[in-house]
């Protein structure tokens, strides 16, 4: 009897040791869960405002600098990362898995805080233009194109380091923000200051040890603009914020405007295919007609003429092509 009870003591023993073993997995499992639901919210997000942006589409907000939740003013060699501006998104404070909330950091020339007038030269701001982050993968290698170089990432602190001094996280977004209690440094790449050299940036989703537990995930441009082109071409064609376009054109004169054979040339009905443009063709691109010129945006855009009450709108690049069919203003728009 003593034996049996001696055994019955070892087998509850390691049964608690495994219930044990199975909690602690568990635990961390939904810490994992949760982090991967709130990364996956923000770049959703990001996204999101982006596209639905009223006056610069394609442009993101800059990181949250004070804690506010609201984004701040970041310039173009300094200030792009911080937290992320979870009150500009309309989100709540999102938190991974232990309680942090999220960082974040963008290329700079997707600021918002650049003026419309001063998108011009280097600030010229659409999908032929390269981002300036380079995410790493743990071993220290650059991930492959198309998803380097990305637009933004986005950072899970996860549970303090040793040497990370945060304070009480329990509040709205609390502790500090100095960025090296939070991001961490993984094979000389420092997550906190963006390793910034001649205007590149880099980040790096290191392997998880006892000095490196920051969980990334990143915008690549591909997926940025599937989402991005499909607003702006609806912009062209006249059937987004405001009634303008080759779309105003034919309710006010039951024919679409013949194409301009240059981005800022004036209608030409010889042509069957060419540019459409905001100074010579009368399309009245009152809201978004300079952040549309600025950028490049009418040199992009195809114009298909096919009849009078017949034209296609595309946009065509590496990131991807999205269309737009105008039959006597019945609209269709879909992906080739």
């Amino acid at each position: 009897m003593v034996l049996l009870g001696l055994v019955l003591l070892l087998l509850l023993a390691s049964s608690g040791a495994v219930f044990s073993v199975w909690d602690a997995k568990g635990v961390k499992l939904e810490r994992d869960k949760k982090t991967l639901a709130a990364l996956a919210q923000a770049k959703a997000a990001l996204i999101g405002w982006s596209a639905a942006n009223a006056n610069m589409p394609g442009t993101l907000p800059c990181p949250d600098t004070n804690n506010s939740g609201a984004a701040g003013s970041c310039g173009a060699a300094s200030g792009i990362i911080g937290r992320l501006p979870w009150k500009t998104l309309g989100l709540k404070d999102l938190r991974d898995g232990d309680g942090e909330c999220l960082w974040y950091a963008l290329s700079p020339i997707y600021r918002n805080t650049i003026a419309v007038g001063s998108r011009t030269g280097s600030n010229v701001l659409n999908s032929q233009v390269a981002a300036k982050i380079t995410v790493r993968r743990a071993d220290g290698v650059a991930l492959a194109a198309p998803n380097n170089p990305v637009i933004a990432v986005i950072i899970a602190p996860r549970a303090a380091l040793k040497n990370q001094v945060r304070g009480n996280s329990s509040s709205v977004c609390g502790g500090n923000t100095v960025a090296t209690h939070y991001l961490d440094v993984a094979l000389g790449i420092n997550n906190a200051s963006g390793n910034v050299t001649a205007g590149n940036y880099s980040f790096i989703a290191g392997a998880k040890s006892d000095s490196f537990n920051d969980q990334l995930t990143y915008i690549a441009a591909q997926e940025f603009y599937q989402i991005v082109h499909k607003r702006l071409l609806k912009e062209l064609l006249g059937l987004g914020l405001t009634h303008a376009g080759p779309i105003k054109y034919f309710d006010n004169n039951h024919v679409y405007p013949c194409p301009a054979a240059t981005a800022n040339g004036s209608s030409d009905c010889s042509r069957s295919n060419g540019f459409i443009n905001n100074s010579g063709m009368g399309l009245q691109y009152a809201a978004l007609g300079s952040w549309l010129t600025n950028n490049g945006w009418f040199a992009m855009t195809n114009y298909d003429y096919t009849s009078p009450s017949t034209i296609r709108l595309s946009l065509n690049s590496a990131l991807g092509s999205y269309y737009c069919d105008a039959n006597a203003n019945t609209i269709n728009c879909d992906s080739p």
